[in-house]
């Protein structure tokens, strides 16, 4: 059986990765539900860490892995 090669390594999908895991460490509850991630979230976390990605990508990419996510955590909460 022959191994695959493991995939080559992408700097800027793992700045998105560290990206969004520190705007996420600051995410607004509101009655204990988390609350959508905002321009201004991804503004303070990217002042203090900025990458290379354009803006314009980053705030894409940034608010469709967070809709992924809510959707998930609603998903687990009505089959809980």
């Amino acid at each position: 059986m022959q191994i695959p090669e493991p995939p080559q390594f992408d700097g800027d999908i793992q700045d998105i990765i560290e990206t969004y895991q520190l705007i996420a460490r600051g995410r607004n509850y509101i009655e204990g539900q988390p609350t959508r991630l905002s321009v201004r979230d991804i503004t303070e976390v990217v002042t203090a860490h900025p990458v290379a990605i354009p803006r314009g990508v980053l705030d894409k990419v940034i608010f469709a892995i967070d809709d992924m996510v809510l959707d998930e955590h609603r998903k687990t909460k009505s089959d809980g």
